[in-house]
């Protein structure tokens, strides 16, 4: 037989009905603890190094717990005006949404999109999102405006997505109703694609219309690049990929033509038998470290190179590009490495 020892009830605090059955039904041993050591000392505050320091635990996992509870509407996440914000910035292993670097395929100088890693974002009941609207004039213009851009009525997936990219990426209104202005002139508004390009946009640091309309005009020249190529070669998919379409913008950056494209195509294609942006990508970066801008530049480059090889004693029978490759890939790194330097 157990009983409540008395002596125990000396000191005592609330802890709400709602905290306490979702500690029973779902929460984690970490996030007992969090829970726990907050409502037993609130005077000290919330902050991730105290409960690290006083939990022992790592400051990733106290944001996770943290997360948690703002995910369960117990705790409350603020901006760093004071404004009460459902989502939260933070998420354990991620980093902040605006400003991480990104894809393999872009220039040096600035990524064209992200990696595979995302951002876990809570999904907030109806009664959440009501709380926005009715706390936040840009957040009600948003919905509405949106709304008229899209055609449509909105479910919880897309109400989700729209403050995700409001609250955790940190798009403003007009970038992220820019945004939607794109994709839905090209067909492509699902809540899927809404949420990929913000994260995107997000991660080039997309902050103002100037910023946004730069991308979609390159966005627009690597689709045009794809045409051509898919025109000129035959690929069947009506657009690129996501990894594909990175590629695109990175050689649209770095000022290649669509001719240039397709002639690095057909060197892959020679060398590799298969399709592979990638190994494109290492071609066209050889041929801008040797400033080679046309075909009919690389063609003389590759005749000059197969000339002094037969004038030197025909020590090789080819033009060596993996050498030429190996040589660009350093080239292009001690560059990235210098601008990251600067």
């Amino acid at each position: 037989m157990y009983r409540i020892d008395p002596s125990c009830y000396g000191a005592m605090f609330p802890l709400p009905a709602k905290a306490a059955g979702i500690c029973l039904q779902e929460a984690s041993e970490n996030e007992i603890k969090v829970l726990l050591h907050l409502f037993c000392s609130p005077e000290n505050g919330i902050s991730v190094d105290g409960l690290s320091s006083a939990l022992h635990l790592s400051a990733d996992a106290v944001l996770s717990a943290l997360d948690f509870w703002v995910a369960h509407g117990v705790l409350q996440f603020c901006d760093e005006r004071g404004n009460t914000k459902f989502v939260p910035r933070s998420a354990s292993g991620a980093p902040a949404p605006a400003k991480s670097p990104a894809a393999p395929a872009a220039p040096a100088a600035k990524p064209a999109v992200p990696d595979a890693s995302e951002l876990t974002i809570p999904k907030p009941t109806m009664e959440q999102i009501g709380a926005r609207l009715s706390e936040d004039a840009t957040v009600r213009s948003l919905f509405l405006e949106a709304q008229q851009i899209l055609g449509r009525t909105f479910g919880l997936d897309l109400q989700s997505t729209l403050l995700a990219l409001y609250d955790t990426y940190g798009l403003s209104k007009e970038v992220i109703l820019t945004l939607l202005q794109h994709l839905a002139g090209k067909g492509r508004g699902s809540t899927a694609n809404i949420l990929k390009l913000g994260r995107i946009w997000a991660q080039r640091e997309i902050e103002t219309l100037d910023d946004a309309n730069a991308y979609i005009q390159s966005d627009e020249a690597a689709s045009g690049l794809y045409r051509s190529l898919a025109a000129a070669v035959g690929l069947a998919n009506p657009r690129p990929t996501t990894k594909q379409t990175a590629y695109l913008l990175a050689w649209h950056e770095l000022g290649f033509s669509a001719d240039m494209v397709i002639k690095a195509y057909e060197e892959m294609a020679d060398r590799t038998g298969k399709v592979s942006f990638g190994y494109m990508d290492k071609i066209l970066r050889g041929w801008h470290a040797q400033g080679l801008k046309t075909p009919e530049a690389v063609e003389k480059s590759q005749q000059a190179a197969a000339a002094a090889r037969k004038a030197s004693g025909g020590r090789k029978t080819s033009y060596d590009l993996e050498e030429a490759l190996k040589k660009a890939t350093v080239s292009a790194k001690k560059l990235a490495d210098d601008g990251k330097a600067g």
